[in-house]
């Protein structure tokens, strides 16, 4: 019996000794608010371009932000209503815009531009900028050199 009494008071001792707040339930489905979730990756990938690494995951972007994947997961798409693939191709998308944009040559080598903005190929960067903006990467640097022509006159 004193043996019993002796383990529960260490256990009750050891309960005192730690932190009384980890035994709170919290009441929110987030440990954090989305939104604060989502205001940080973005800080990480416009800031640091985490966009840029062709090898980007989901748990990278959790050990930069100390949160769990499941909460990253639902953070994007409850803000953004898509999936972390998506959202990530939408930051690459609009590197790629802004360096078509800032090319002045008439020439534009595709592989190069797919890479340089995170892609893993020519073939996969083509196919997402054409979903998003309905024209392939040519077709954008030339609408866009025809605008630029067309405001030098002006």
């Amino acid at each position: 019996m004193k043996r019993v009494i002796a383990q529960s008071v260490n256990c009750v001792k050891g309960w005192f000794l730690t932190n009384p707040i980890l035994f709170f339930k919290k009441d929110a489905a987030y440990p954090d608010n989305p939104e604060d979730i989502v205001y940080r990756l973005n800080q990480l990938m416009v800031q640091n371009e985490y966009f840029k690494d062709p090898n980007l995951t989901i748990e990278k972007l959790c050990r930069a932000t100390n949160t769990n994947r499941s909460y990253v997961s639902r953070a994007i798409h409850r803000m953004y209503g898509t999936h972390f693939c998506e959202w990530v191709n939408l930051y690459r998308i609009e590197a790629a815009k802004k360096f078509i944009k800032e090319c002045m040559e008439n020439r534009l080598d595709l592989e190069d531009l797919a890479m340089a903005c995170g892609f893993n190929s020519a073939r996969s960067f083509s196919r997402v900028f054409k979903a998003k903006e309905f024209c392939t990467p040519r077709q954008y640097f030339h609408k866009i050199q025809e605008h630029k022509d067309y405001t030098k006159y002006l």
